[in-house]
């Protein structure tokens, strides 16, 4: 026999003796577990005890010391990343007939997409990357998706094996037309609640100016209904006070409406010329060189030709040949263009250095702007800084018509609208809506079809 052991009166092996100490010490340590997460409870509570479980204040009911500022339940708070497709795509659509593009981006790239319709999830094409290229810095391949030949109107995503989906786009026949549409509304909408700015008015009347092919009549009485709609505002903003220095540019808005509402009402036309010189000052004032009083000259001097309008602009070439940087202020390019445009005498060598300067940013903003706005890669300040691009580059195209420039004005749009790295679509909500209207409206004429304008 093994070797044996004596406990409690019993004799018992060795093997057995030892089960016996084995379960002794789970037993004992069982009950110190017990005894460690009672202390732990009692810990906690006066850690979180308050200043109740200081003073010793007691519940009614219970008898306990009450636990001051708990929650009856804990509040878990904790943020899910944004999920970001990899598939970057316009969320406002594509037309029907242009050109149709999305950036696509990933450690790893497969090597073709599919676009499918977002109600049935059929795939109706099927096409393969292209331009493939890698960005050290960001250690991400990025390439191009086509899908030109596509044509049909409806709703679809793009899919790619290995990086997934877009979100959903429409492609529509009269995509430009809409959102030229949307943003009129809008701006009429303000104009009837006699909110509009003066700015945007401006905006909405030089849009009028260049692109009224785009303009409705539903009423058939020869005289556009942006027109009538602007004559109401005039008639709320002579019954307001103007702030002092909002003159300029309502004069400059004054001054243009009249030039081109002279053909529906002559009469009427020529009290906002008057009223515009008033509101203006004195042509033999002196003089305030900013970019609002440039601009309310140069509409001036083509409504009126007065001498001293045009002089009070030639004052402005030294400037102008000092500071390039003048393009960087809107005003100043709609001013120079109404220069350029009028049938009055003008500074043949202002005019030339203003043309000159135009067309330069013009080829400088088209050698650049891939760089703007690359999808993954984008160097820009902003949305408002990429508009006011694209209306420079558009004024220029409007004294060239360049279909090159007309072109990267889409790809303008398509990056502010949702084809950029954190694909979002800053239209309305970022943004002056007078070059969205602007933009808008010149793709809306130069896409329509001969038949149609």
């Amino acid at each position: 026999m093994g070797a044996q052991r004596v406990l409690s009166g019993a004799v018992i092996s060795e093997r057995q003796a030892e089960g016996i100490q084995r379960r002794k010490r789970r037993s004992i340590l069982k009950r110190y577990r017990k005894l460690t997460a009672a202390v732990c409870i009692l810990m906690i509570i006066n850690l979180f005890g308050g200043c109740g479980a200081e003073t010793g204040q007691e519940s009614a009911d219970t008898g306990y010391t009450e636990v001051g500022g708990m929650e009856a339940a804990p509040v878990v708070e904790y943020s899910v990343p944004r999920s970001l497709p990899n598939i970057l795509v316009d969320t406002r659509g594509y037309m029907t007939v242009c050109e149709k593009q999305a950036a696509v981006k990933g450690h790893e790239l497969p090597e073709s997409f599919r676009l499918l319709n977002a109600e049935t999830g059929e795939e109706v094409y099927r096409g393969l990357l292209d331009k493939v290229t890698y960005n050290e810095d960001l250690e991400l391949y990025t390439a191009s998706a086509c899908f030109d030949e596509f044509t049909e109107e409806g709703v679809y995503y793009l899919e790619c094996d290995i990086i997934g989906q877009s979100y959903v786009f429409p492609i529509q026949t009269s995509m430009y037309e809409e959102l030229f549409q949307e943003t009129y509304r809008s701006m009429i909408t303000e104009c009837r609640e006699h909110t509009l700015e003066i700015s945007d008015a401006f905006g909405l009347l030089l849009t009028y100016e260049w692109y009224g092919d785009a303009f409705a009549d539903e009423n058939g009485d020869q005289i556009p209904d942006v027109m009538k709609e602007l004559q109401d505002w005039i008639s709320f903003m002579e019954e307001s006070e103007l702030v002092a220095e909002d003159n300029a540019l309502y004069a400059a808005f004054l001054a243009k409406f009249s030039y081109n509402y002279r053909k529906f009402d002559e009469q009427y036309a020529t009290d906002c010329l008057r009223r515009a010189s008033t509101v203006f000052g004195q042509p033999q004032a002196a003089p305030n060189k900013g970019v609002d009083e440039f601009l309310a000259l140069t509409e001036l001097y083509r409504a009126t030709g007065l001498k001293t309008y045009r002089s009070r602009i030639s004052d402005y070439k030294s400037f102008f040949e000092e500071n390039e940087s003048y393009l960087e202020e809107i005003s100043y390019i709609y001013g120079a263009m109404t220069y350029m445009s009028t049938r009055q005498k003008v500074d043949i060598k202002l005019c030339q250095l203003l043309m000159n300067d135009l067309m330069n940013r013009g080829e400088e903003i088209s050698q650049k702007y891939e760089d703007m706005i690359h999808p993954v890669a984008a160097r820009n300040n902003g949305v408002e800084d990429l508009l006011k691009s694209a209306a420079e580059l558009s004024c220029a195209n409007y004294v060239l018509n360049s279909y090159q420039y007309m072109k990267i004005t889409e790809e303008f749009l398509h990056y502010v609208m949702g084809q950029n790295v954190e694909s979002v679509c800053f239209y309305p909500q970022e943004g002056d809506r007078s070059i969205y209207l602007l933009l808008s409206a010149q793709l809306t004429v130069m896409h329509r079809q001969p038949e149609e304008v």
